[in-house]
């Protein structure tokens, strides 16, 4: 019996992630990535059942914490409530705390999954920070359906300008800074702006 090297798993996941960055998912060839790690075909297998065991390796963890993250925000109260300003700051680290360090994987999730189970996370995210937006700007009251609309165009101009960012390189104060302007903006109390 042959022992697995994590050396070996780690360039087939490298090369897995290189893949579903160029090729996405349904595109993506398991020949290429056992090409690209330097291992013969059969090798890949040893390690993974198939192209949809190792995209969960890659994205798993992220698709299960980003929106648990992102909900746990709109639940703590002591955040929702906290003043635009330190709301923006406080949001700008946490986003380059998770969202930096993952953005590969968050751009696969986003872009590169049609056809797994992985293709609505865009949706749910954007329907977590609609969430968001609403309990900060209505807190429990009731809106109208306008309302509901208005909150989920600025979800998804958020998450727009936020993915625009992570798709370049920034130094962690740039990026924070850059984050905590387009939060002020797009979480500035949108009822007045007529």
């Amino acid at each position: 019996m042959q022992i697995k090297k994590k050396t070996i798993e780690d360039r087939i996941l490298e090369a897995g992630r290189n893949e579903f960055l160029k090729k996405g998912y349904r595109d993506g060839s398991v020949a290429r990535i056992a090409g690209n790690a330097e291992v013969p075909i059969g090798n890949f297998y040893r390690y993974f059942s198939g192209k949809k065991q190792l995209l969960d390796k890659i994205v798993g963890p992220v698709y299960a914490f980003i929106p648990k993250f992102i909900a746990d925000l709109a639940g703590t109260t002591t955040v929702l409530a906290m003043p635009l300003e330190q709301f923006s700051s406080f949001i700008a680290k946490e986003l380059y705390r998770v969202f930096w360090r993952n953005r590969d994987e968050l751009f696969i999730l986003l872009y590169r999954c049609a056809g797994t189970e992985y293709e609505e996370f865009r949706e749910e995210i954007n329907g977590l920070i609609c969430n968001i937006i609403i309990k900060r700007n209505f807190g429990d009251a009731r809106i109208t359906e306008s309302e509901r609309l208005m909150a989920k165009v600025v979800a998804n101009g958020y998450l727009a300008g936020i993915l625009e960012l992570l798709d370049m390189e920034w130094d962690e104060a740039e990026f924070t800074g850059l984050i905590q302007k387009i939060t002020l903006f797009f979480f500035s109390d949108f009822k007045t702006r007529g």
